[in-house]
């Protein structure tokens, strides 16, 4: 009887262990699946029209502002002009061109993590985990930047001169389009790699864009 029992005690022990052994084995393999390694070298060659614009960001700002005791790209420089509403929405606009352009060269040092992606700028491969989080920090920062330009619209005075402000309200609206689109609304949707960098991309090319636009009024409008 009691070996028996003992048999009995032993089959279940059996039972057990390989109960957890399975469930072992199924833990391991949906994380070996979720760490399962996706190539982005190819994706990360697109980093250099990223590259580019912020270069070209930085070529545009730097001779037309001036700091000041706290920040660069201040204010233009040397620019009074009689449409005082105007030179004030031009120098805002000068401000949120900074700040997107210190979150688009944010490196960490901050610990403001505005710019997730540039985590794998560098790296060959991405796994699924690390791309789900990348998606989940890209859209818990994403508009930061774009959504600095919604203020210039219609409701308020940007300038007496119609020109002018049509000329500005054109350019901004480029901007609000392009926020519209799929890549840029937050979703629950996982992105590939590929297009959270072409989004990037594009943020930066629009600020590259409205950079080009204050050099134009700048020049334009400057009395020497």
């Amino acid at each position: 009887m009691e070996k028996s029992m003992e048999k009995i005690k032993s089959k279940k022990h059996l039972l057990a262990l390989s109960i957890i052994i399975v469930l072992l084995s199924i833990i391991l393999i949906t994380k070996a699946l979720l760490n399962q390694k996706i190539d982005i070298q190819k994706s990360n060659e697109n980093w250099e029209n990223y590259d580019l614009s912020i270069e070209n960001i930085k070529n545009n700002m730097d001779p037309i502002t001036e700091p000041n005791e706290s920040f660069f790209w201040w204010k233009l420089k040397d620019f009074n002009i009689e449409d005082k509403e105007y030179e004030q929405i031009l120098n805002s606009i000068v401000a949120n061109v900074r700040m997107c352009y210190l979150s688009f060269t944010d490196n960490g040092e901050l610990h403001t993590n505005s710019n997730p992606i540039k985590r794998y700028r560098d790296k060959k491969f991405i796994t699924k985990d690390e791309l789900e989080k990348l998606n989940f920090d890209m859209y818990h920062t994403m508009n930061s930047c774009l959504e600095r330009f919604e203020q210039y619209n219609e409701t308020i005075l940007i300038s007496k001169d119609e020109y002018s402000r049509n000329k500005l309200l054109n350019r901004v609206n480029k901007i609000n389009t392009f926020k519209n689109n799929k890549l840029f609304i937050n979703t629950n949707d996982t992105y590939n790699y590929n297009d959270l960098l072409l989004r990037k991309t594009i943020e930066v090319h629009l600020i590259e864009d409205l950079s080009d636009f204050i050099v134009e009024e700048y020049n334009r409008l400057k009395i020497s």
